[in-house]
């Protein structure tokens, strides 16, 4: 019998027994069995959640509930102990919380599994068949210790948006290309990321670029991050002219100049100049490379926001250009941008464009976006190497 079965059959014999000393027998050895391991309790398609403490009404939330809907736990009789039972896919990672006495917001105290999100960090349930590809680890890869990139950052006064701004440069560890890349030695290529401040500090996407790198899965490539103004953040990434000649006219000749200065030397091919973003910047992604297709040959769009607008995104007046560009799009299937992401494929598909899609059993978060970079960042290497 599994851990996992053993402590179910022992959860239910604890909820189903009538004899109050038999009850508090199982109680007692439910406590102890629960000192030596995590929760929640997942086998197959099942997670048993668990509380334990002093309240009179414990509810779970989380990316399932849309973390709008509470669900409220059971209480086991006669002990302090909260469950609930969720049916969920058996590849997901799926972020929740515990709501007590309907105020107090708490991560599983017995989980040791948290991702840190942009409003705080939240409990992690991992079911049997999720794979981590974060490319976050090793720190060695055949016994060559990793090599990290450095990250530069610069201000830009920007006429477009009548005030200064941030960006950070991620110029990689400098060393020859492999040969059997098709990138000219003298030129890396650029990737451009949106919410720039936050695709370092929750996604750590610099860390899984230095990790591909070092294991020679991509080639180096240089990064710019673009942070946005965030009380300005959704006017800016919703179709926004002004914003797109910022970014092309204003932070990327900065990064690129800083670059030059530092030795790295930028391609012009549009192929090897890849604009990406999750969520909004997801959407502000697939603008830009629709409205700039000379400048970016390729876009990558997590969790996109195609929403917005109506999804105006899919008007003819921004799709003119959407055949000459690449797409990367990924999506999670739960509470997710999946649906409209769905159509985004089709809709290249029908202009004669061969996105490279993904899906994820995964929510509308960083831990989402963070674990799926690294297949992004490898799908633009794939239309690099058969350019």
């Amino acid at each position: 019998m599994t851990t996992a079965h053993a402590i179910e059959t022992l959860l239910h014999k604890l909820i189903t027994e009538k004899r109050l000393a038999k009850r508090m027998a199982l109680a007692r050895a439910l406590n102890a069995v629960m000192k030596q391991h995590s929760t929640p309790i997942v086998s197959g398609t099942k997670a048993v959640f668990l509380w334990e403490g002093a309240a009179k009404h414990v509810n779970i939330i989380g990316d399932w509930t849309h973390w709008r809907t509470q669900i409220p736990m059971k209480r086991i009789r006669c002990t302090s102990w909260f469950y609930h039972t969720e049916e969920l896919p058996r590849n997901a990672r799926l972020q929740y919380k515990f709501v007590i006495d309907g105020t107090a917001w708490e991560n599983d105290p017995r989980n040791p599994h948290a991702s840190k999100e942009g409003f705080g960090t939240n409990s992690e349930v991992i079911m049997p068949e999720y794979h981590d590809e974060s490319w976050l680890k090793p720190e060695h890869i055949e016994g060559k210790p990793l090599e990290h990139g450095e990250i530069i950052k610069l201000s830009v006064e920007s006429a477009a948006l009548q005030e200064p701004r941030e960006i950070m440069l991620y110029l990689p560890h400098q060393y020859a290309h492999p040969s059997e890349k098709s990138i000219s030695p003298t030129t890396y290529p650029l990737l451009v990321m949106h919410d720039g401040a936050e695709s370092l500090s929750l996604g750590q996407f610099h860390h899984v670029l230095d990790h591909l790198i070092h294991a020679e899965r991509i080639a180096p490539c240089v990064g710019v991050f673009i942070a946005p103004n965030l009380p300005k953040r959704n006017a800016e990434y919703t179709l926004n002219p002004a914003y797109l000649q910022f970014c092309t006219e204003e932070a990327l000749p900065k990064a690129l100049e800083e670059a030059t200065k530092h030795g790295y030397a930028i391609s012009q091919k549009p192929l090897e100049r890849c604009v990406g973003g999750a969520s909004l910047g997801g959407l502000l992604a697939t603008y830009m490379a629709f409205h700039a297709p000379t400048e970016f040959g390729v876009f990558f769009a997590q969790s996109p926001a195609y929403w917005w607008g109506k999804a105006v995104i899919f008007s003819e007046d921004n799709m003119k250009n959407a055949a000459s560009v690449q797409a990367i799009l990924q999506t999670g299937t739960i509470a997710d941008a999946h649906a409209l992401t769905l159509r985004m494929k089709q809709e290249l598909e029908q202009r004669g464009v061969k996105p490279l899609y993904h899906e994820y059993a995964q929510g509308h978060t960083w831990g989402n976006w963070r674990s799926g970079f690294a297949r992004g960042v490898m799908d633009w290497n794939t239309f690099m190497d058969a350019n």
